[in-house]
């Protein structure tokens, strides 16, 4: 009867192995991830001002907001998407929590804002394409490799 010593000798088997430990490997990598973060403050005049980055609110995965509101009179409506909130702000401070970049149309006075938002990055998450077909690769290989070792012990040359 065979060893793994035995089957490790064969060097499909033995490779296609050391394919799935090194796919298993970079698919861990994949689930490293950084939190990235952005902010923003100033005053907003009468009209339409777009908050947030658009490259960041677009770049990145679940985010958390925070938006700070402080005027000592103003009016303002807030938009997120399809859905507008009204707001009259007499020397009051209101923190929102957006969830998704917010559009502010003040009609009269001015705004103070403090716009701060944090996501998540997987920087490595591509690689996981890379390490599915090398663990496709490698069950092949050592399919091959271990279908060839139990044919030579079948046969007795093992």
């Amino acid at each position: 009867m065979g060893t793994l010593r035995d089957a490790m000798g064969y060097p499909l088997l033995r490779a296609g192995l050391i394919m799935l430990i090194l796919a298993l490997l970079i698919s861990i990598a994949g689930f490293y991830r950084v939190d990235k973060s952005y902010s923003a403050s100033g005053t907003l005049g009468e009209g339409m001002h777009y908050l947030g980055d658009d490259k960041f609110e677009s770049e990145y995965l679940y985010h958390n907001r925070t938006l700070v509101l402080y005027s000592s009179n103003a009016n303002l409506s807030l938009l997120q998407g399809t859905e507008m909130t009204n707001y009259t702000l007499v020397n009051r401070e209101i923190t929102l929590h957006p969830t998704e970049r917010p559009v502010i149309y003040v009609f009269n006075g001015s705004v103070n804002y403090t716009y701060s938002a944090t996501a998540v990055d997987y920087p490595y998450a591509v690689y996981s394409l890379f390490a599915f077909v090398l663990m496709l690769v490698g069950v092949v290989m050592a399919f091959l490799g271990y279908s060839q070792f139990l044919r030579d012990v079948k046969e007795g040359k093992k």
